[in-house]
């Protein structure tokens, strides 16, 4: 991974995020009606490039363009999220190499990238989900992304932080991506691989909170639905041993339809977000 440029390393989190056999998402073995493993990989691609190619703009930028160069490749909303999550990440770690002196932590950078954020920020991400046009968003009377964009980017990302766990770290210093990063290395040092690492830890986050997507989407209690039901794979056995595959096979058929509303789009952005993270650190 040494010599490896951010671009490259945000591409690989969302190869590696999406090549994991997670329950209700698309990975190899499984595909959407009209989204497959190949759409992931080509918008991977197309963002790592992209950012590679903006590097040094702003987070709104990063979005932005990003967003832009993702609907471009694969003219499908693969990885809004994830890119909402990476691009402050990109910034941090581009002010540590920049700058040597200023920090050595990505997260104390990634808080002064948050606190540094503006209103031409909120204007580039605005514009980036409506491009995006994701799933669930529903009609609001305050924030709405269909308005003009307010000033202060975080005063929307509290307001939506509410029912939406990507604008939640934006106000809690990402710090549930932090955490999701430290569990990925913990298990992959209890010999798991990479993959396994990130396979576990998604039934783990489904069984400890409800998956803001499948929320918006599919309603609360739906949502609530399904943490209960990962609760019960996490609980029949052991990671990968027999008891613990057959409820994880039960679960992942129960997850999937033609309309694929029981996706938890929102915990895959997450890991794939703390997989970049547990990356820029160790490089």
């Amino acid at each position: 991974m040494v010599g490896m440029s951010i671009g490259s390393k945000v591409r690989l989190a969302i190869e590696t995020e999406c090549t994991a056999m997670k329950a209700g998402n698309v990975h190899p073995g499984a595909s959407f009606q009209d989204l497959n493993y190949g759409h992931f990989l080509a918008a991977a691609k197309a963002i790592g490039e992209r950012i590679d190619s903006c590097m040094g703009e702003s987070v709104g930028q990063i979005v932005l363009q990003s967003v832009t160069a993702m609907m471009t490749e694969v003219g499908t909303n693969t990885s809004l999220g994830t890119i909402l999550l990476v691009a402050p990440l990109v910034v941090a770690k581009k002010r540590m190499i920049d700058d040597s002196n200023r920090t050595s932590n990505l997260h104390d950078a990634l808080k002064e990238t948050l606190v540094a954020m503006t209103a031409e920020d909120s204007r580039d991400i605005y514009e980036a989900i409506r491009i995006a046009k994701p799933g669930g968003l529903g009609d609001s009377k305050s924030m709405d992304v269909r308005d003009e964009a307010p000033q202060d980017i975080h005063a929307a990302m509290r307001f939506a932080a509410e029912w939406d766990d990507v604008a939640l770290q934006y106000v809690s210093d990402f710090e549930l991506v932090f955490e999701i990063s430290k569990r990925l290395k913990s298990n992959h040092l209890a010999e798991m691989t990479k993959l396994d690492s990130i396979r576990c830890l998604q039934i783990e986050l489904l069984s400890e909170r409800v998956d803001s997507l499948i929320a918006r989407k599919q309603g609360l209690d739906f949502a609530k639905y399904v943490q209960a039901r990962a609760a019960e794979v996490a609980a029949a056995g052991p990671f990968a041993c027999s008891n613990y595959e057959q409820a994880w096979q039960v679960f992942d058929a129960e997850l999937r339809d033609s309309q694929h509303r029981g996706n938890p789009g929102t915990i895959a952005d997450l890991i794939a977000a703390g997989v970049l993270v547990w990356q820029l650190k160790a490089a």
